[in-house]
């Protein structure tokens, strides 16, 4: 496959997963002069990228400059300064160590009453209406309540956090189609964001709290583990990672549902089922497209020589779908004894994986649970134009059995 300029039409982000398989057949690592990005697609590279930290570097300073847009620099010395996802050890191996602490299976284990109170209480909205939106209702406000109060910021305020979440996420855009209004919309919410964290931070200085945010403001004041850089751009990754991955994956987890008609009533059945629903979710519509990395010095991935400090847009979404180790990878299977690469590989995995799956289970015990029946409202899926993320904008349900059949697959994943 040489035409890339397929990755960047409407076609990449309404149904990705036929150019990915044309890129794993064709070519699976694919270099993108456009933006100055080495793809790779294949299960066992990614896999091999994602476990050699020291021969694919996470340091994103280098890898950021070349992507950006140059109308987003206003406030990326932020962003692209030196967070949990984008450090090497040994500085990787002092901040995951500040952080694990929250994430632990017995932190997890405390957070689960207060997640399941805050399903119920939001299905317990939806079940008082005949139609509602599933990311409205659900999908965004759950992880974006349980990330606040586990920072110890004002959930009240998360339709903000939303905003200023889609939009920087919206700054990440590789294709250049930016037009200025929404380059003035990003750069004001990146601004607002940095500056709410800024002050939240100021306050724990002066009023620590029983919170993450103030256990990170006293490791930078009490013990000197961490800059005050350090403590802004964790809090903001905190806050970005805690809602749309969650997000997502509830949101991609229903569209399965609807897509999938046979899903539900075994679910309904068998609660048991829905951890491994997830899992599958995860693997077939990764709430995560793209992880990147830089080499380190010259290498050969799949073949093909790549140079020192290329930058690497590594697709676990398409590693997900590899036939070579997933059979049938474009079949739902609940049953499916998955690997994916969803939450990433080596010591870069992801560190609130396990707080995403609690919200995930939770959520679709609720909804599975409570909602017997519910169909899509007509119209296609409006999928965020990400190349790191893969959600919806909005997904319009009705409660319900459906009053045709579902429609194909091709026009709606």
């Amino acid at each position: 496959m040489t035409d890339t300029t397929t990755l960047f039409s409407p076609a990449m982000f309404a149904d990705p997963y036929p150019i990915y398989a044309r890129l794993r057949e064709q070519t699976p690592v694919l270099h993108v002069p456009q933006i100055g990005v080495w793809l790779v697609t294949r299960y066992d590279d990614v896999h091999h990228v994602l476990k050699s930290p020291e021969l694919f570097s996470s340091e994103r300073t280098a890898a950021i400059d070349k992507l950006r847009d140059p109308r987003l620099a206003e406030g990326m010395e932020v962003l692209a300064s030196r967070s949990l996802v984008s450090v090497d050890p040994p500085d990787h191996t002092r901040l995951r160590r500040l952080v694990n602490v929250a994430f632990t299976p017995r932190a997890i284990a405390r957070l689960e009453r207060r997640v399941r109170d805050l399903a119920r209480e939001l299905v317990d909205d939806i079940v008082r209406k005949d139609s509602f939106d599933l990311m409205e209702d659900l999908a965004v406000p759950l992880p974006v309540i349980v990330i606040s109060e586990l920072l110890g910021v004002d959930p009240a305020r998360r339709v903000e956090f939303k905003r200023w979440s889609d939009d920087l996420l919206l700054g990440s855009r590789l294709d250049g189609h930016l037009d200025d209004a929404e380059i003035q919309r990003i750069v004001a919410s990146r601004r607002e964001f940095i500056a709410f964290f800024r002050a939240m931070i100021e306050h724990r200085r002066r009023e620590p709290g029983d919170d993450l945010l103030s256990d990170l403001v006293r490791a930078e004041t009490e013990r000197d583990a961490l800059s005050p850089e350090e403590v802004l751009t964790m809090a903001i990754l905190l806050m970005i990672a805690g809602n749309e991955t969650t997000t997502n994956l509830i949101g991609n987890g229903t569209v399965a549902l609807l897509e999938h008609p046979d899903v539900l009533p075994r679910l309904r059945a068998d609660p048991t089922r829905i951890p491994g629903f997830v899992e599958e979710v995860l693997r077939w519509r990764s709430p995560v497209v793209m992880l990147v990395r830089t080499t380190r010095r010259d290498v050969s991935i799949g073949g093909v020589d790549i140079p020192q400090g290329a930058v690497l847009g590594v697709l676990v979404d398409s590693a997900n779908h590899d036939p070579t180790h997933f059979a049938e990878p474009e079949r739902f299977d609940i049953e499916r004894q998955s690997a994916h690469l969803s939450f990433g590989y080596g010591i870069h995995f992801c560190v609130g994986a396990p707080l995403s799956r609690l919200e995930g289970r939770i959520a679709f015990e609720e909804l599975v649970a409570r909602v017997p029946e519910f169909s899509r409202e007509p119209g296609p899926l409006e999928w965020t134009p990400s190349f790191n993320l893969r959600g919806l904008k909005r997904l319009p349900l009705r409660r319900g059995a459906p009053v045709s059949a579902p429609a194909s697959r091709g026009s709606t994943a």
